[in-house]
């Protein structure tokens, strides 16, 4: 009765503040809730934030990890990354429906095994497969010219495709480089007059106009040359309208084709000719010629429709035409890639290599440094470090493959070989570690000798020792099959955060299947 009299008798003043109070007690007690909610319905909403795959408790990878970089992944022969890793992440992005991309075929049977996850996923109808046996074509350097058209441009197409026509970039020393700016020069020269005189870029068209070049200044002044089809391109481009610079372009074109490449000694014209003769071959001849030189049905801005082109002609079966056909897909995507303008919700674009050591090329580092704001990655999966070497050759391979998988943000390392274990362990890095250790030291006198007194030494050091041995890589994971349950053990490294535990690397476990 006295606690009723009390409330009763309170000023209002006093009531409205006790309610003041109140609120701002609950509220504080609730905002970890709403907090909470609302921290997770931005996460929804964000669709770079959707999860893709669960790399341990509490350990998920969403779409915003992957495109910062990519993912590589490394295991010898047998281990199971393709079959075990590579599969289930390849089965996640396929899965998130905002996706697109192209895959890169290394064996015969990828083919089967990507129909089957996209299947799975009910996006049977997004997958495109391009190969000799099917209607898709798409002509490479037309493809290149109506997305821009700079003369540049379409000599870089021309120079990083031609990379794979000879199975690996094995230039490197200056009397190669020497070569290299040769052959573009030519290239680009051919390049500027064809597409002035023609208004396309077709490769049939610049083997004509090579093999029409005079070859003499006595053959430049001769009227059966000036009826041929090179004077016919130099006198359709000269008079082709053009912007100053683009004058300027064909001025310095023609005057290469009519004074410095008649008067060149023969052996270096005919080298430098041989070079881009043999690359425009390779253009204009079998099934490369009817693939990529021909009609247009396909091209990479499909992919941003949420589709997927899958390279039917994977290295084993096709060699190095399978090579030159993936080279030229992977190379005009990342261009494109590389144009667009996106926003979060736009479809994300993923670059997929299985053995890529097949297919890499030195424009591979430059893109996956740039590609991550424009939506796009790469996921490249090999065997080994030393197979990346081979492939880009020359005194700098290690050079370009260091800074290539330096940009990879996620790297999975199954059982794998020496140089690459060690790659993988200076990825994790070293830790400060305390060592102990003592000795004794004899009797100095009878008197020890008989009541058996000891001298000890005690000592410790400090250094710092790696956080994984090489041998863990090498020898202490599990390889698939059904010796293993088909379980293939793996350590993922992440860079720039750490994982929950505090570490930048993770023991998962991939089930074959």
């Amino acid at each position: 009765m006295k606690n009723l009299l009390m409330q009763v008798t309170q000023s209002p003043l006093e009531v409205i503040c006790s309610f003041a109070i109140a609120i701002a007690l609950i509220t504080f007690l609730l905002m970890p809730v709403f907090k909470g909610k609302t921290s997770r319905a931005k996460a929804l909403s964000d669709p770079l934030d959707a999860p893709l795959i669960q790399l341990g408790p509490g350990e998920m990878l969403a779409v915003r990890g992957l495109l910062n970089g990519g993912i590589a992944i490394f295991g010898r022969a047998g281990s199971g990354k393709s079959s075990s890793s590579g599969k289930q992440l390849g089965a996640a992005i396929v899965n998130h429906k905002a996706s697109g991309g192209l895959i890169l075929a290394a064996k015969p049977e990828d083919v089967p095994m990507w129909k089957r996850i996209f299947e799975a996923a009910g996006r049977s109808a997004d997958l495109f497969v391009f190969s000799p046996y099917e209607k898709l074509r798409c002509n490479f350097l037309d493809y290149e010219m109506r997305r821009g058209g700079h003369t540049r441009n379409i000599v870089q197409c021309m120079s990083i495709i031609g990379e794979s026509a000879d199975g690996s970039n094995t230039r490197g020393g200056e009397r190669d480089r020497y070569w290299e700016k040769q052959e573009e020069r030519m290239t680009f020269n051919m390049v500027e007059v064809v597409k002035r005189a023609t208004g396309k870029v077709s490769a049939k068209d610049m083997q004509r106009f090579l093999v029409d070049a005079a070859f003499s200044r006595e053959q430049v002044a001769s009227h059966e040359w000036r009826k041929g089809f090179h004077c016919e391109c130099l006198e359709a481009g000269h008079n082709a309208k053009k912007t100053r610079s683009e004058a300027n372009d064909f001025q310095l074109a023609a005057d290469y084709w009519l004074g410095e490449f008649p008067s060149m000694a023969d052996k270096t014209r005919s080298s430098i000719l041989a070079g881009v003769m043999g690359l425009l071959h390779v253009f204009n001849t079998g099934v490369v010629s009817d693939l990529v030189s021909g009609e247009t049905n396909i091209t990479p801005d499909d992919m941003f429709d949420r589709k997927w082109v899958i390279v039917d002609m994977s290295p084993t079966e096709w060699g190095q035409l399978g090579s030159f056909v993936c080279s030229g897909w992977k190379f005009l995507t990342q261009r494109r890639v590389l144009r667009r303008d996106t926003k979060p919700s736009d479809c994300i674009n993923v670059i997929w290599a299985d053995e890529a050591q097949q297919f890499v090329n030195s424009y591979d580092a430059h893109y996956i440094a740039q590609c991550r704001s424009h939506l796009g990655c790469m996921v490249f999966l090999s065997q080994s470090l030393p197979g990346y070497y081979a492939a880009l050759g020359g005194e700098s391979g290690k050079h370009q493959t260091q800074a290539l998988l330096a940009n990879f943000s996620t790297t999975i390392f199954h059982a794998c070989c020496s140089e690459t274990a060690e790659f993988a362990t200076k990825k994790i890095g070293k830790r400060l570690e305390t060592f102990f250790g003592g000795s004794t030291n004899p009797p100095i006198d009878a008197f020890d000798e008989l009541f058996g007194n000891k001298r000890f030494t005690g000592s410790f050091s400090e250094h710092y020792e790696n956080i994984l041995q090489d041998n863990v890589f090498q020898n202490g994971l599990r390889t698939g099959g059904k010796s293993n349950g088909y379980a293939c053990d793996a350590i993922i490294i992440k860079s720039g955060e750490p994982f929950s535990t505090g570490e930048n690397w993770l023991f998962k476990t991939f089930y074959q299947g």
